[in-house]
């Protein structure tokens, strides 16, 4: 993938580009940024192999003809919907969200 670098020419050629495009000032919190970024990335895959390994593995064992298997896990109640904010009495609003139905000269 990066077999060009094997040379230390290249490697040379490619700091100092690195120093051209984004300054010298900027190189050290352009690389602690990215060393943060790597490391949440490393936390996050690691708690996403703990949670597959921490989650039980469901077998279902075979019933007898006609009668269905029964779940492995209740379902969760779904939840309910937002209750939608209702107009004031007597206040129309338009389809364009305008208040009233009468035209404005204007």
């Amino acid at each position: 993938m990066f077999a060009f670098l094997k040379e230390p020419s290249h490697l040379l050629l490619l700091v100092v580009v690195l120093v051209l495009v984004f300054g010298a000032a900027r190189l050290p919190s352009i690389a602690k940024n990215l060393g943060e970024s790597m490391k949440v990335f490393k936390r996050e895959v690691k708690e996403l192999k703990d949670d597959d390994q921490a989650a039980p593995t469901v077998v279902q064992q075979p019933t007898s003809a006609g009668s269905p298997a029964p779940s492995a896990s209740p379902v969760a109640p779904a939840a309910p919907a937002a209750e939608q904010p209702q107009d004031a009495p007597g206040e129309q609003v338009g389809s364009a969200g305008q208040q009233g139905t009468g035209s404005s000269q204007g």
